[in-house]
């Protein structure tokens, strides 16, 4: 996938995010990180695809006001 693409893999998001590929593997575990697609083929667990949007959105609203603290 190219980095314009509109849909990423799991090992991409670390050069948007400076994240690493395990925080995501975990967060999608745990329940927290960008939302996410998974395409299930038969029995296997299925291929992971993000939405650019949805990561840049998460992305957005980490974001604080580093004046008061709270989120903007």
């Amino acid at each position: 996938m190219s980095a314009q693409s509109e849909f990423l893999t799991t090992k991409e998001l670390p050069e948007i995010t400076g994240f690493s590929t395990s925080y995501f593997n975990k967060g999608r575990l745990l329940g927290y990180g960008p939302r996410f697609m998974r395409f299930k083929s038969g029995g296997r667990t299925g291929k992971i695809l993000y939405r650019r949007i949805d990561v840049e959105s998460w992305m957005a609203d980490m974001t604080c006001d580093p004046k008061g603290g709270a989120d903007v």
